[in-house]
């Protein structure tokens, strides 16, 4: 019940915002390490050789949170790095719920059995899964398929709802079958991501856009077939509709729009109600667009004056994102997955046991 009382506050805080069209930092993923014990070939945050950078101290963490409770925060998304590396991750996450702030958990796996106990009162935990056990591990590297597996049977041993996040790759797209059966088995939420800025080492990894577009049509022929596969209808044929090159990164501006006569975009809410504030302190208006956004460090000018900063310099109106655009269906109000969301809640609260 905590899980939807805090999913609730979190919808009347979005509600209001966008009928007062307030702006307020309703959602935000704050990256609370660089370090990871896992070397995925695809990582664009190259974390596992950022290992000696300093982090957040357990005190700088908590004054982040409450400047971001006080300016509306209702939702944070722990990212990493690898979440669970970190030694408060247990007092931080009670942190975050004591102010009744929904709270998503992101990890490899690795390291939940043994953390679970210390993380037991998030709202749910997202587990990285590609494919196969073969498949997953070319792009997460030895053990990785292992590691998520378990991690998702000790989630829910604990009753924590458990999310599947799976990236497509050249190496896995066709394992959206087998995710979709496996999804369905052990009674997880499922969603995808594409590829979107693959690195000089993983471009192995790299798929061309009539892989992608088969891939859009074949998670959401399971979709349809009643697989508990969380990414929507619409974000699924956006990206498939996405004027550019799939593999070069795009971030559609004003201009862009006008010169590409009946194309609509999904609204991206992105710099303007959810924000990604990373391990260093910047502040950014998605996690995609890190490389040349002029960001702001909020312990050297205050959160306040950093995410308005993001909104008085983010010029970005779209992208091909599959999450991102779950996301921007959602906060835009769109009726039919504001109605998924809802569903999704209520399953993951009788996950929870």
């Amino acid at each position: 019940m905590k899980t939807l009382w805090a999913r609730g506050q979190y919808f009347l805080s979005l509600l209001k915002v966008r009928l007062l069209k307030q702006d307020v930092p309703v959602i935000c993923v704050l990256v609370v390490n660089n370090k990871c014990n896992f070397d995925c070939k695809y990582c664009f945050g190259d974390y596992y050789n950022r290992r000696s950078e300093v982090d957040y101290s357990t005190e700088e963490l908590k004054d982040l949170i409450d400047q971001l409770y006080t300016l509306g925060n209702r939702y944070l998304n722990i990212h990493g790095g690898e979440t669970l590396l970190r030694k408060d991750v247990g007092e931080i996450v009670d942190y975050i719920k004591s102010k009744g702030i929904y709270c998503c958990l992101i990890t490899n796996g690795a390291l939940l059995r043994k953390k679970i106990d210390e993380v037991r009162q998030v709202d749910n935990i997202t587990i990285s899964l590609d494919g196969t056990k073969e498949h997953n591990d070319i792009n997460r590297g030895a053990g990785a398929y292992d590691a998520a597996m378990d991690g998702i049977k000790a989630a829910q041993e604990a009753g924590i709802p458990v999310r599947v996040s799976a990236t497509l790759t050249a190496h896995s797209y066709q394992d959206i079958g087998y995710l979709s059966e496996l999804a369905k088995e052990m009674n997880f939420s499922l969603f995808f991501s594409i590829l979107f800025k693959p690195l000089p080492r993983a471009k192995d990894c790299e798929m061309s856009n009539e892989q992608i577009a088969w891939s859009m049509d074949e998670i959401l022929r399971y979709k349809k077939l009643g697989y508990p596969v969380f990414t929507s209808e619409m974000a699924l044929n956006f990206a498939k509709a996405w004027p550019y090159s799939q593999n070069d990164v795009h971030f559609m501006r004003e201009e862009d729009v006008k010169k590409l006569d009946g194309f609509k975009p999904i609204k991206c809410f992105y710099g303007s109600i959810k924000f990604t504030i990373e391990a260093d302190g910047r502040v950014y208006p998605c996690f995609l667009w890190t490389d040349d956004f002029d960001a702001l460090n909020w312990k050297e000018v205050g959160v306040k004056k950093a995410i308005e900063h993001v909104r008085k310099t983010n010029d970005c109106v779209s992208c091909p994102a599959l999450s991102q655009n779950d996301h921007n269906l959602l906060l835009g109000l769109n009726f039919k997955q504001v109605v998924l969301i809802i569903k999704d809640q209520f399953l993951e609260a009788f996950r929870r046991t």
